[in-house]
């Protein structure tokens, strides 16, 4: 019996290569072959995902985080093919900041602009950028502040600090000093999810609760996002807000979109693409995915379900710490089973304070089921 493990990080407690690891050691112990190679939608752990599948090095660099404080980052160069691979969660993620600090109006994708330019000035030629677990809702204005537009307000005046609780004061853009910067360079923009920028979908409805939001916000970024959408395509002549992917990282793919005439991917296939995973998974009789919480969002262009469609035919199993699906959701998904923790292992409180203790339990659990052994 051979399994291959591709499961995503457990955002906030395990990496994508320590649940493979986890699983490896687990099922080795009742006599199953398993494999993992570590993987991301695009999110938390992209980078670390990069190294494995990608001859790349890193590169230290001086940034700032989503609330404009200073920090030490890195990005991975190909130096054989002058590209560069960045993690926009590693200068404006939501793991950057404290519960207390979590504010949409207040937070800005600055830093992953500075972290670009720095890249091409090392001599990058194409930028691969992973988008997703961001803290911000600014639509990319404060990453392209930082790589040379200028946004100005109804009265002819200069904005800075750009962030999602000034998109509503934006009349004009000048992208002219932006795109000397950017010339002879491509981008790759890879998402985390297929939300459009704007609507019940968009970015601020569908995600700003999670970093820091509350109703009254949530209508604040809306209508301030719609504002700098409306100039962004006047300026720019083209319509994007609809897009797959538009919404990521807080609009980030919008901005992708518009101003970097980027080819925006789902990360997922990106990754699974590069591990020659139709071919991989043939080898297997067993697939394990999963993530730290299954829910609706986990079927539109995450992990889960790029790996389910691309397994079509093969015995898939899930694991997870939260699982919100319900029976129905989970039998249309095709899958042989779905564990998780919380609910059946442990508790939620108990599965954040000791996750590799109750993951290896949920483990063994599939392990005992693959193998026939009573429990």
């Amino acid at each position: 019996m051979k399994v291959l493990v591709l499961i995503d990080s457990f955002k906030g407690t395990l990496s994508s290569s320590r649940l493979g690891k986890i699983v490896t050691e687990e099922l080795g112990k009742k006599g199953i072959r398993a494999e993992y190679f570590p993987i991301s939608d695009g999110g938390d752990g992209f980078l670390e995902t990069i190294v494995e599948a990608i001859k790349t090095e890193p590169v230290l660099i001086s940034a700032v985080d989503p609330l404009g404080r200073p920090l030490y980052t890195y990005f991975l160069s190909d130096n054989e093919n002058a590209a560069a691979y960045l993690e926009m969660a590693k200068t404006s993620g939501l793991s950057l900041l404290k519960k207390e600090e979590r504010d949409p109006l207040q937070t800005s994708t600055h830093g992953l602009g500075r972290a670009i330019l720095t890249a091409i000035d090392s001599g990058a030629r194409e930028i691969i950028v992973g988008l997703g677990g961001s803290a911000t809702n600014d639509g990319g204005a404060g990453m392209l502040e930082a790589m040379g537009v200028r946004f100005y307000n109804a009265s002819g005046e200069a904005l800075s600090g750009l962030c999602g609780g000034k998109l509503g004061e934006i009349a004009a853009i000048d992208a002219g000093d932006f795109y000397r910067n950017i010339a002879g360079v491509s981008f790759l923009a890879l998402s985390d999810v297929t939300n459009p920028l704007l609507g019940p979908e968009g970015a601020a409805q569908v995600f700003s609760a999670q970093k820091g939001a509350d109703e009254s916000a949530r209508a604040k970024l809306e209508a301030g996002m719609a504002n700098y959408a409306a100039v962004v395509e006047k300026e720019t002549g083209g319509a994007y807000r609809d897009l797959p992917g538009a919404g990521a990282a807080g609009g980030l793919g919008f901005a992708f979109y518009a101003f970097f005439n980027a080819d925006c991917q789902s990360g997922i296939k990106y990754l699974l693409d590069r591990y020659g995973f139709s071919v991989l998974a043939e080898q297997y009789d067993y697939i394990i995915t999963g993530e730290g919480k299954i829910d609706g969002q986990s079927l539109r262009g995450k992990v889960i379900s790029e790996v389910i469609r691309q397994a079509e035919g093969k015995n898939v199993i899930l694991v997870c710490a939260i699982n919100e699906l319900d029976h129905r959701e989970i039998e249309e998904l095709g899958v042989l089973k779905l564990y998780k923790i919380v609910g059946d292992i442990a508790s939620e409180e108990e599965s954040l304070s000791q996750p590799e203790k109750y993951f290896r339990r949920l483990i063994a659990t599939v392990a005992m089921d693959l193998t026939g052994e009573e429990k």
